[in-house]
């Protein structure tokens, strides 16, 4: 039986650069936490992958971080959440998995949003999750999902904070009904990084969601409950880096994100 313990750092992935928001958050929350941080960078974007190549990847990942020991694994993609939280689940039952929808969606649920608009990935989008969840759980809410495929990629790249990425959002987003909503859910990792770029776009009265931060509290409360937060307070935790290819922009991309020089290694996975 896996056994995990306070000492254990926290796991992390995603296909890229965009889970990286997800660990500062947790960072942040919890600075005294290890974290390990694992991006799937041979095989992104996620959002164009099948639903069983997403989980394959993601089944041996979590299999890679559970031999890190990690004592809680954050699935920090929304694709994988989607479409491989179920199965990680069923096939690692003794290691607690969060995924990234179910703390956005319970969010919502509490704050009461009448209309919610949400964006994210081809394989997000098309898997009806948000859609099914939300629908689900609030009163008859109004949830208008679109499949913005270009933005992870154009992240991954670099094409933040100019004309090319306005481009795009003004192509995806401007006067369109899924931005006309009371709530905003960036459903996809990479997202929050184009938040400054986005809100113009949306109604003015509209409430984008705090996806990481949102994630980090529960991931908090989790630990907490099962008494699994580290034990010294004072310390400042240390965040791992492995790649499932080395890529520069990767390197570059983090090392801004973080404002230091990181100690990335590659780690190829089997298939």
């Amino acid at each position: 039986m896996y056994q995990t313990h306070h000492s254990g750092p926290i796991g992390v992935f995603d296909s890229g650069v965009g889970g990286l928001t997800v660990a500062r958050a947790i960072h942040a929350k919890m600075p005294q936490e290890d974290i390990i941080y694992f991006g799937d960078t041979l095989h992104l974007p996620y959002g164009e992958k099948s639903s069983d190549a997403i989980k394959r990847y993601s089944l041996a990942i979590t299999k890679f971080l559970m031999e890190q020991n990690a004592k809680t694994i954050v699935v920090a993609c929304n694709s994988a959440s989607a479409n491989a939280y179920q199965t990680l689940v069923e096939t690692f039952p003794n290691v607690e998995i969060i995924n990234v929808i179910d703390p956005v969606t319970k969010y919502c649920e509490l704050k009461g949003f009448s209309s919610i608009g949400v964006i994210g990935t081809k394989a997000t989008i098309g898997s009806a999750t948000y859609q099914r969840i939300l629908s689900a759980n609030l009163n008859q809410p109004k949830v208008i999902a679109k499949a913005t495929p270009l933005l992870a990629s154009m992240i991954e790249e670099g094409f933040i904070n100019g004309p090319v990425a306005q481009s795009v959002l003004n192509a995806y987003l401007q006067n369109e009904p899924v931005g006309q909503t009371e709530a905003f859910i960036l459903g996809c990792t990479h997202y929050p990084l184009l938040e400054d770029e986005i809100k113009p776009l949306l109604h003015p009265n509209n409430h984008i969601v705090n996806t990481p931060k949102i994630v980090a509290e529960w991931i908090h409360a989790s630990l907490q409950q099962k008494e699994l937060l580290a034990k010294n307070e004072s310390r400042t935790g240390k965040t791992r880096f492995y790649l499932s290819d080395l890529t520069q922009s990767f390197v570059k991309q983090a090392e801004l994100f973080f404002g230091e020089k990181l100690d990335i290694n590659e780690v190829r996975l089997p298939d």
